[in-house]
């Protein structure tokens, strides 16, 4: 149940809620564990794309060689069929002789496989497997069988062979021996392909009535139970065929060769110039119904109002909705099937209420009034068709309750006839929809100012409230944090703080900000009692010491009657002397900044944009990127400059250092006494002889 404030008003069904069926009143439908919604059932319990199998699982009459483009191809013709052989990459079939001069005639062969110097052969027209050796003179060695189906060899040689005329598969060695697999075939259905993985388990594509479906068996299991075909990925390799279908197949061959991207053959050896089109799907029910359980509104004589339908109705599928209210929780099943107007429903359950209580929606309706009598429950019932291929998807149905209009803010007047205020309940109810939709929308839109919660599209026109330009090239989840700490940014712009935030949001790394006026050269003379003052006006904050800065002169930053000598010192007729020292260098400050990840001139330009929106407008910022190599002095930063790491091994020769004295290093690994010493080891070619 669906409630809100208090009072139940809205009934959901879908997976979340669930979707108060059962399996009496559900016929040909699934998904009802799926997000995606329901759907009709498919024709065979657990089919499977064929396309996702022939990825991995060669068909029966083609084998792969040994190399890049060594194939083997049976065709389907009669009487006699061929064994071709595919060998170059940029050439066609021939027939494949294993001894020179002798062709082997197969009289309707279905089946072929490989395996390194082997090549078997399904001859159904004669019942029976040929195991012919590639190299030699052997004749081949001669396996009678049944109607023989696929085969397959196993990680040991061995040749697996399937028959139309029993459940047993057979295991041929080649030495001639037989066996046989301790699982039976599964049935029903015809065995199409049938391969051995690395594992030695067996798979079988098994056709049943049309569609495929997967089974695997370890070698000693008992049976073959059903596998999903995402399973195959991890037991074979991608085999190489970019195409498969009734007319023929495609090489999916490699580029980086100078092959040609694709190339298609028929089933008898004969180049394609049309595309192969992909297998079909695996066929669907074409008619599903849903007869939901009673949905109980908790209010008596209810006067169900509204049903609003979340699907897709693709061309060739149909989607039709009926409702049934009755005032009984439990009515007694009084449908009648037979007077279903389309034969294609007789056959499906009338459900619990009346034939004649059924109300059904507007032909491709998703969102109707309920015109029924009150009652305190209601039955749905969907009703869903397809043309094998097609289903409709239903996601989520919403049905409101009681009925509540804009006719209840009118005079009653409006309500003395029961037909007129009927009419003006469904007629108002069109205006009250739109009007609740907007509401939906004003409710929702503080979720649309949530950076971390809408969608990619919307964070562009969310940064318009911020006047943040999201660049192109950020990525979404930084487009978020950087939104996200908007408000952060302004409490902040024009600090130090607010700009090594900005970059670390966009760029990821962590600056070291100097600010010229507070790390000055000058310093002062002062008594020991004011050094120990914090911010003293004799010394402003910044004690003195010996060796690490110099005194201020006087005579030097401006001119001074007397005392300064002509064309040394500036002429200045502002501020207060006094402060001269703290002026020089005011308004400057450095940003050194770790190499980036793109030094791109424009990703650069980007970096230096960014430092100067958030910059103050009356200060002047220099930008210097570290990674051009080494500075000693006060002008390095650690992190910026400079990484402490160990050496690179000393190593004589043409890949490493080539020149002693100018080239190489001497130096000893710490916590040992490995590497070379001066003094103690001595360098003979590109060994270290020492002691």
């Amino acid at each position: 149940m669906s409630c809100a404030n208090g009072k139940p008003n809205w009934r959901l069904l879908d997976v979340n809620v669930g979707w108060s069926v059962d399996a009496a009143s559900t016929v040909n439908i699934s998904g009802f564990s799926d997000p995606q919604g329901i759907y009709l059932s498919q024709a065979v319990a657990g089919a499977i794309d064929p396309n996702a199998v022939l990825q991995y699982l060669l068909p029966a009459r083609l084998a792969r060689g040994c190399g890049d483009c060594k194939w083997f191809l049976i065709t389907p013709a009669a009487p006699e069929s061929l064994l071709l052989s595919h060998d170059n990459c940029h050439a066609g079939w021939g027939c494949a002789n294993f001894i020179p001069g002798v062709y082997t005639t197969y009289r309707n062969a279905v089946s072929v496989a490989a395996w390194r110097h082997f090549v078997g052969v399904a001859n159904a027209g004669n019942d029976q497997v040929l195991l012919h050796p590639i190299s030699g003179t052997q004749p081949p060695v001669v396996f009678p069988l049944q109607g023989p189906g696929p085969l397959a060899f196993t990680p040991r040689g061995e040749l697996v062979a399937t028959s139309t005329a029993s459940d047993r598969i057979a295991v041929f060695s080649p030495g001639g021996g037989r066996d046989l697999l301790k699982a039976p075939a599964p049935s029903p259905g015809r065995i199409d392909i049938i391969a051995v993985d690395a594992q030695s388990r067996v798979w079988i594509v098994l056709d049943q009535a049309g569609s495929w479906t997967l089974w695997r068996a370890a070698w000693d299991d008992a049976a073959f139970t059903q596998a999903p075909v995402t399973d195959l990925a991890s037991a074979f390799p991608k085999n190489g065929l970019a195409a498969v279908s009734s007319e023929g197949f495609c090489f999916d061959q490699d580029t980086r060769r100078g092959l040609q991207s694709t190339t298609c053959f028929s089933w008898f050896g004969r180049p394609m110039t049309s595309p192969v089109a992909a297998s079909p799907l695996p066929a669907r029910q074409t008619h599903g119904q849903l007869i939901t359980l009673p949905l109980d509104s908790g209010i008596p004589r209810c006067e169900w109002h509204r049903v609003r339908i979340d699907a897709d109705v693709p061309a060739g599928a149909t989607l039709s909705v009926a409702v049934a209210a009755t005032e009984d929780g439990n009515p007694a099943h009084q449908g009648d099937s037979s007077r279903e107007p389309d034969p294609a429903w007789r056959t499906f359950p009338p459900g619990p209420p009346h034939f004649s209580d059924w109300t059904s929606a507007p032909t491709g309706s998703l969102d109707f009034l309920i015109d029924q009598p009150t009652g305190r429950y209601l039955f749905l019932r969907l009703r869903l068709t397809g043309n094998a291929i097609a289903t409709p998807v239903v996601r989520r149905i919403r049905i409101d309750f009681p009925r509540v209009t804009s006719l209840d803010r009118l005079p009653n007047v409006y309500r003395q006839d029961p037909k007129a205020e009927d009419f003006t309940k469904r007629f108002l109810a069109l205006f009250d929809a739109s009007i609740a939709e907007v509401d939906d929308v004003i409710q929702r839109y503080p979720a649309l100012l949530d950076s971390s919660g809408v969608p990619e599209q919307l964070l562009p026109w969310l940064g318009g409230f911020f006047d943040i330009a999201l660049d192109p090239t950020w990525s979404p989840d930084q487009r978020r944090r950087i939104l996200q700490s908007a408000p952060q940014l302004y409490r902040l712009r024009g600090t130090a703080a607010g700009l090594e935030l900005a970059l670390q949001l966009v760029f990821g790394i962590t600056p070291a900000i100097e600010q010229s006026s507070s790390a000055g050269p000058w310093g002062a003379l002062a008594r020991q009692a004011s050094c120990r003052a914090a911010g003293s006006a004799a010394t402003g904050g910044r004690p003195a010491y010996v060796g690490g800065v110099r005194l201020f002169g006087r005579k030097r930053t401006r001119f001074w009657l007397g005392r300064s000598a002509l064309g040394l010192a500036p002429l200045r007729s502002y501020g207060n002397p006094d402060r001269d020292p703290f002026a020089t260098g005011a308004f400057r400050f450095r940003v050194l900044t770790p190499p980036l990840a793109d030094s791109s001139p424009q990703q650069i330009q980007r970096l230096q944009n960014l430092i100067a929106s958030q910059s103050p407008a009356h200060a002047v910022a220099s930008v210097r990127i570290g990674g051009t190599g080494f500075l000693a002095g006060v002008w390095s930063a650690v992190g910026i400059d400079t990484a402490f790491v160990p050496l690179s091994a000393p190593v004589l020769g043409s890949d490493g250092n080539v020149r002693l004295n100018r080239m190489s290093v001497l130096w000893t690994r710490s916590g040992g006494d490995q590497g070379s010493g001066l003094g103690r080891n001595s360098i003979v070619g590109t060994q270290v002889i020492g002691g």
